[in-house]
C-alpha cells in the first residue's frame, strides 16, 4: 500500500517508517522539520537520519504543503502524526497549537473533500489529553469525573482529585473510550477538535477512520530537547549529565508509559484490519509514578539520580492517568511487548552516548517561560 504519514519524521512517524518500509510498503512523508524536534542541524537529526531511504519525503507545512493535494490522490493510508504536542507550551502558545492541531487537520480533511481520491482509511493520532483527569472512584458517589484541581489544594499541597460532591479524596481507575471528555489544556481542547473535524468530515464523504488516543509515549529518539514532552527521556538525560531532577508536585502523580514501537505497531494492525469507524486507547494499561521512573533510572545506574520534591505544580497539568486498553486488546489483538525498564534502560544508553549539548539549558528555560504566563508555581 501506499501510505501518507504527516509528521513522519517525528518521534513516533520515524518507528512507524520504519515498520512500514520493513513490511515492503510505500512509504511517503509530509514533515515541516520543526526546529524543537529536530534542532538546527534539522538534516543530520536523529529522527532524520532514521528515515533517510525509507520513504519518499516533503519538506512541507500541512498547513499549506503544495503537494498535499496530490498525493491525497495516490494514497490508500494516511496516518495523521503532524502536530505541536506538550501541555505546558500549549497554555501560552494558545495560537499556534490551535493553528497547527485544528487548522493543520482541517486543511487535510478539506483536500479529501475537494480532490478525488480511493482512500482506504485516515488514521488519527489523537491523545489521552481529550479525557482531562479522567475516571475516578469516589468511596462516596461511585464513578466520578473531577474537575480541575483547585489551585488552592495545590500550593498547600494537596494534590490528589477530589470528589465535588463530599470534597473526599478520590480513587484512579483506568480510562476507557466511553469516559467523559473533559481536556484541561489547550493541548487537550486541540486534539479533542481535531478529533471532532475527522469524525464529522470522514463520515459524511464515506471515509473509513480511525482515531488513537495515545499516552505517554517514550523510547529511544524521543527530543528530550523538548521541554514539554518526554519525562522520561528527560529525566534519563538529567541524570547522565549528574544534575539534579526537579520532581513537581510530590512525585507521586503517574502515567502510563508506552514505547513508540508499541504504538507504531497499534497503528499497523489498523492499517491491517478491517475494523472501521473507532476509537483506541494506545497505552499498557500499567501507571508509573515519577518516583517510580526515578527509582528504575537508579537501578539501571546503580546510582540513584539526585532530585529534589519541589511541590512545584504546572497549570493545566493533570493528576493520574491510565488506559484501559481492553477494546484495542479485543479488536485488534494489541497487546504491547516492551516493559518499561527495558525501553528505559534503551533510552538511558541512547541519551548517554549522544554528543549533543545539555538539556538544562532548555529545561530551565521552560521553566522561566511557564513563570512568565503565570503558570508555574514554586510552594
Amino acid at each position: 500500500m501506499k501510505i501518507l504519514i504527516t509528521g513522519g519524521s517525528g518521534f513516533i512517524g520515524s518507528y512507524l517508517c520504519d515498520l512500514l518500509f520493513r513490511k515492503e510498503h510505500d512509504v511517503v512523508i509530509i514533515d515541516n522539520l520543526q526546529e524543537q524536534i529536530h534542532g538546527e542541524d534539522k538534516y543530520n537529526s536523529f529522527l532524520f537520519r532514521s528515515i533517510a531511504g525509507k520513504a519518499r519525503f516533503y519538506e512541507e507545512d500541512i498547513l499549506n504543503s503544495p503537494s498535499l493535494g496530490e498525493l491525497i490522490e495516490e494514497t490508500d493510508i494516511i496516518v495523521h502524526l503532524a502536530a505541536e504536542t506538550g501541555v505546558g507550551q500549549s497554555m501560552y502558545n494558545v495560537f499556534n497549537y490551535v493553528r497547527t492541531n485544528s487548522l493543520g487537520t482541517a486543511n487535510i480533511l478539506e483536500q479529501l473533500v475537494k480532490k478525488n481520491n480511493n482512500l482506504k482509511k485516515f488514521i488519527l493520532a489523537s491523545s489521552r489529553a481529550v479525557y482531562g483527569e479522567g475516571r475516578y472512584k469516589c468511596p462516596e458517589h461511585g464513578i466520578v469525573y473531577p474537575d480541575d484541581r483547585d489551585i488552592k489544594d495545590l500550593h498547600k499541597g494537596e494534590f490528589e482529585c477530589k470528589c465535588s460532591e463530599c470534597g473526599k479524596s478520590l480513587e484512579p481507575i483506568s480510562t476507557d473510550e466511553g469516559s467523559k471528555i473533559s481536556p484541561k489544556s489547550v493541548y487537550g481542547i486541540s486534539k479533542y477538535n481535531q478529533e471532532e473535524l475527522v469524525r464529522s468530515i470522514c463520515g459524511n464523504i464515506n471515509i473509513p477512520y480511525t482515531i488513537f488516543r495515545f499516552q505517554n509515549v517514550y523510547g529511544m529518539g524521543q527530543p528530550y530537547g523538548n521541554p514539554y514532552t518526554g519525562i522520561i527521556s528527560i529525566f534519563s538525560k538529567l541524570s547522565c549529565e549528574k544534575k539534579k531532577i526537579n520532581v513537581f508536585e510530590d512525585g507521586l502523580q503517574s502515567r502510563d508509559f508506552i514505547h513508540a514501537s508499541d504504538v507504531s505497531e497499534a497503528i499497523y494492525l489498523d492499517i491491517l484490519s478491517k475494523e472501521n469507524n473507532q476509537i483506541y486507547n494506545v497505552g499498557t494499561g500499567i501507571k508509573s509514578s515519577l518516583i517510580d521512573i526515578i527509582k528504575i533510572i537508579g537501578e539501571l545506574n546503580s546510582r540513584t539520580p539526585e532530585y529534589e520534591i519541589s511541590g512545584s505544580f504546572r497549570v493545566g497539568d493533570i493528576r493520574h492517568s491510565f488506559a484501559d486498553i481492553s477494546k484495542i486488546s479485543n479488536l485488534l489483538g494489541f497487546k504491547p511487548k516492551v516493559s518499561l525498564r527495558d525501553g528505559m534502560h534503551e533510552v538511558m544508553k541512547w541519551v548517554d552516548n549522544l554528543k549533543v549539548r545539555s538539556v538544562v539549558k532548555p529545561y530551565e528555560s521552560s521553566i522561566n517561560e511557564l513563570k512568565k504566563y503565570n503558570l508555574y508555581y514554586k510552594k
